[in-house]
């Protein structure tokens, strides 16, 4: 857990491996610890409205990407969409009646990010990486490592990593803006943006 302090709250980021079901537990048991006053987990506006109607959780249909990387983690147990790890910070603070805010950027605001830095060539390299996804090695060694090397190989091109970039700068800013109200902060971020949001909201985040 990467933990800092903003304007004189204290903020604690906890990495999630999106997908796997063990992590559903481990957040449920980080919220119950802490009892933040707010928890902020790095979905948009409207993926928290869509995650609230469980009535459509099995309509969702995972792309050959999606399929490729459920495929690669199941090595470390179960996986399920959406990801357990967030389905388990809404239940959870539902339960303890703790807001649940989310950080990351709203649909139109990642399609004029998206167009500002993506070309049609890193889109074509896009294309071709995930046409052959399902035949690449990744690194095994543990949830997080794997989840780190594919983030790596799916964001190679300038372009999507000055997307991801863009998010974590984005989720940073949501999290200093919740401290205006909130003085203990749980943040929930996807695994491979974890440290660059840590990074970016103190100069020197600690574990």
């Amino acid at each position: 857990m990467i933990r800092g302090r903003v304007d004189g709250a204290e903020i604690a980021i906890l990495p999630a491996v999106k997908g796997l079901v063990s992590e559903g537990d481990a957040v449920a048991a980080a919220i119950r610890e802490l009892m933040p006053d707010a928890v902020g987990i790095s979905v948009s506006r409207e993926e928290l409205e869509a995650l609230r109607d469980k009535s459509i959780y099995s309509d969702y249909e995972m792309s050959a990407l999606e399929k490729a990387y459920a495929e690669n983690l199941s090595s470390f147990g179960e996986v399920e969409l959406p990801s357990p790890s967030y389905v388990s910070a809404l239940d959870t603070c539902q339960d303890l009646r703790i807001p649940l805010i989310p950080l990351d950027m709203n649909d139109a605001e990642y399609t004029e990010l998206y167009c500002k830095n993506v070309r049609a060539a890193d889109m074509v390299r896009d294309t071709f990486f995930s046409r052959r996804a399902d035949r690449k090695r990744f690194d095994l060694s543990s949830p997080l490592a794997f989840t780190l090397d594919w983030d790596s190989k799916v964001n190679r091109t300038k372009g999507f990593r000055e997307l991801q970039r863009g998010r974590e700068e984005h989720m940073a800013t949501a999290l200093r803006n919740m401290t205006r109200k909130h003085r203990h902060i749980l943040a929930v971020v996807e695994a491979e943006r974890a440290e660059g949001v840590g990074t970016l909201l103190t100069p020197r985040p600690t574990t």
